[in-house]
């Protein structure tokens, strides 16, 4: 996988994001020996831990003034992950 910080620092639209995420799926079948957390169940552990540890710290997003309407998207395509086939 290219640089993925600079990969997230170009998205600007919704098929920056899809490639980004594509782009990402191919790289844990492709080196999961790089990858802190193989299954899904502790991906999703320490996405949410990463996110509640960064809301102590100075961060590009402020995730207590970001929109509802964004935190039920992002459930949204959590979910559908699980049951989309």
């Amino acid at each position: 996988m290219e640089n993925p910080v600079e990969q997230i620092n170009h998205i600007a639209s919704l098929d920056d994001f899809l490639t980004f995420v594509v782009q990402l799926a191919a790289d844990a079948k492709g080196h999961p020996e790089e990858w802190a957390n193989t299954t899904i169940a502790d991906y999703l552990e320490q996405m949410a831990s990463w996110i509640d540890d960064c809301r102590g710290f100075k961060e590009d997003v402020d995730w207590e003034k970001m929109d509802c309407g964004i935190y039920k998207m992002y459930a949204k395509i959590l979910y559908m992950g699980k049951i989309y086939e």
